[in-house]
C-alpha cells in the first residue's frame, strides 16, 4: 500500500511538472495594446516597449489566422495566449476564432511583422493583411 502511494504521489508530481511546462508564459510588464481585426487590422501597426501586452482580436464572423513573421518564437516571445501547440510549445501563428483573441508580449527591441489570413468575397476567397509591431526604441539597442 506503501509502494502504491509513494507511486501516485511520483505520477501526479511529473505530471504537474508537464503542466508546468505546457503553459503559457504569462511575464507581462507593461501596457496592454488591442489590434481589432475587422476588414483590415486597426491600428495596422503600433509602437510597444519590450514587455507590452499586443492583443489581437477578432471582430469578424469567420475565423482568421494571424501569422508573426520573427526569427525564434521562443527567444521573441516573453508572454503568449494562443502562440503555443498542445504540449506547450511556442509557435509563431494562431487561429483567432470569432469573438476571440490571442496576445503576445516582445522580449527584444525590433520590428515584428505579421500577416492575418482571412475569409474574403475577393477572387481566391482569401484575402492578407499586414502589419508591424515596433517594439522599443530602435536607436537605444
Amino acid at each position: 500500500m506503501k509502494m502504491m502511494m509513494m507511486t501516485a504521489v511520483a505520477v501526479v508530481a511529473f505530471a504537474g511538472s508537464l503542466m508546468a511546462c505546457a503553459g503559457p508564459q504569462t511575464t507581462r510588464s507593461g501596457e496592454i495594446h488591442t489590434v481589432k481585426i475587422e476588414k483590415e487590422p486597426e491600428p495596422a501597426d503600433l509602437v510597444v516597449n519590450v514587455g507590452d501586452e499586443v492583443r489581437w482580436v477578432n471582430h469578424r464572423t469567420l475565423p482568421v489566422r494571424l501569422d508573426l513573421i520573427l526569427g525564434d518564437a521562443s527567444e521573441q516571445l516573453s508572454c503568449q495566449r494562443g502562440f503555443s501547440n498542445f504540449v506547450g510549445m511556442k509557435r509563431d501563428s494562431a487561429e483567432i476564432s470569432p469573438n476571440d483573441s490571442v496576445a503576445a508580449c516582445f522580449s527584444k527591441v525590433g520590428v515584428v511583422k505579421y500577416n492575418i489570413r482571412m475569409e474574403s468575397a475577393l477572387p481566391g476567397g482569401r484575402a492578407i493583411t499586414s502589419g508591424t509591431v515596433q517594439v522599443g526604441d530602435p536607436t537605444k539597442r
